[in-house]
């Protein structure tokens, strides 16, 4: 079975969507002859090995939005004779590549997220984008929530719900790793609030800066992105500068220490863009709770409220102070969440998981099986 990934980008570089492509693509490569094409972050195209995956990064000539421009990209996927091609949405120039590509292959989107802030892209991409799910044999989407998406409610009937999984032994403390995150805690203060991701309009970190007025603790913020100098900024503005830490991008193979090191996690979005949240599995993973907003989408399917953390109002600073304060104070609180969250994570969202649904979904596809009703998962 040949099978063609097309992303946006790849690890090493951060994201969500990235992550999701790079833990399904080393676990699907042992099983299918696989091939990933992303974009580029600069204008030259490349072939490399990852961890055994075989990657192409596609020249990139500029973007519009955060959308890739990479125009060879299409010659690159009908290049390919795969058997199924799987694309990772939203990423309009894959989609222009995958309705313009190899017409005998079967096709698999998944379906991240909707694009919700650029309007004009949207307006243009629209009609590609229904072709595709029109075209498609199945539409992947992480939680039972996301099949509410308008944009796929066309296509409800050959939507399947296959939730995210990440490595969750990279998350299991070795010595080393626990020294590490001892170090850490001796060098920003016992009480460590962390955040993960990038610094971008749709995270609400402007509501966790606030927040901290009123929490005794140390927040370590960890990404960057056009948000940045605006909430460093604010941190100055609010006398915050001891209270918060800008560390900017941390090495992969350091960051399972931060989870280790802190006592709770914070996701504080904003925006329905934020429809799932792989940090949430990695602090569960490290066995610690989470407190994230209860917006819409697949965040609060995914962090249970008083069972694996904390469900806070979007855009509330009160609410997240309040939230902070009460699992900073409670010690057993803590503990009692950050085990149940552990063992969730473990039986639930591990990349194991992912791929073998996405595996089975492959065989079903070219066995010419009829179509299932949407899953719902509880």
């Amino acid at each position: 079975m040949k099978v063609l990934h097309i992303g946006k980008f790849y690890f090493p570089v951060p994201g969500g969507m990235e992550a999701v492509l790079q833990h399904l693509c080393e676990e699907l490569s042992a099983h299918v002859d696989l091939h990933v094409l992303v974009a580029n972050t600069r204008p030259r195209t490349v072939t490399e090995w990852i961890n055994g995956v075989r990657v192409t990064r596609v020249a990139r000539w500029g973007q519009i939005a955060s959308a890739p421009l990479c125009p060879s990209l299409p010659h690159r996927v009908a290049e390919h004779r795969a058997d199924i091609i799987h694309v990772h949405e939203p990423n309009p120039m894959a989609t222009l590549a995958a309705l313009a590509a190899n017409p005998r292959a079967r096709v698999i989107v998944s379906f991240h997220s909707e694009i919700v802030r650029q309007r004009v892209l949207r307006w243009v991409y629209r009609p590609f984008l229904m072709r595709l799910l029109q075209h498609a044999d199945r539409i992947i989407v992480a939680t039972p929530r996301h099949l509410d998406f308008p944009t796929l409610l066309p296509y409800r009937e050959k939507c399947v719900v296959i939730p995210f999984g990440i490595d969750v032994a990279r998350f299991h403390p070795d010595k080393a790793m626990r020294e590490r995150a001892a170090a850490i805690r001796a060098e920003f203060g016992p009480r460590l609030i962390l955040f993960v991701g990038r610094l971008v309009y749709y995270k609400g970190v402007e509501h966790l800066i606030e927040a901290m007025s009123g929490v005794s603790a140390r927040l370590l913020i960890i990404g960057r992105g056009p948000r940045q100098r605006a909430l460093r900024r604010r941190v100055r503005a609010l006398g915050l500068e001891e209270r918060i830490a800008f560390l900017g991008e941390v090495a992969h193979e350091c960051l399972p220490a931060y989870y280790h090191a802190c006592d709770l996690l914070v996701l504080p979005s904003t925006h329905e863009s934020e429809t799932f949240g792989i940090v949430q599995l990695e602090a569960m993973a490290a066995g610690k709770p989470v407190i994230s907003t209860a917006l819409p989408t697949g965040l609060a399917w995914v962090n249970r409220h008083e069972v694996t953390g904390l469900l806070v109002p979007p855009a509330n600073a009160h609410a997240l102070a309040d939230a902070m304060n009460r699992l900073l104070e409670d010690a057993a609180l803590r503990q009692r969440l950050g085990e149940t969250a552990r063992r969730y994570v473990g039986e639930h969202f591990t990349r194991q998981r992912m791929a073998r649904a996405v595996l089975a979904l492959y065989e079903e596809v070219l066995s010419d099986m009829p179509r299932p009703t949407p899953s719902r998962a509880s």
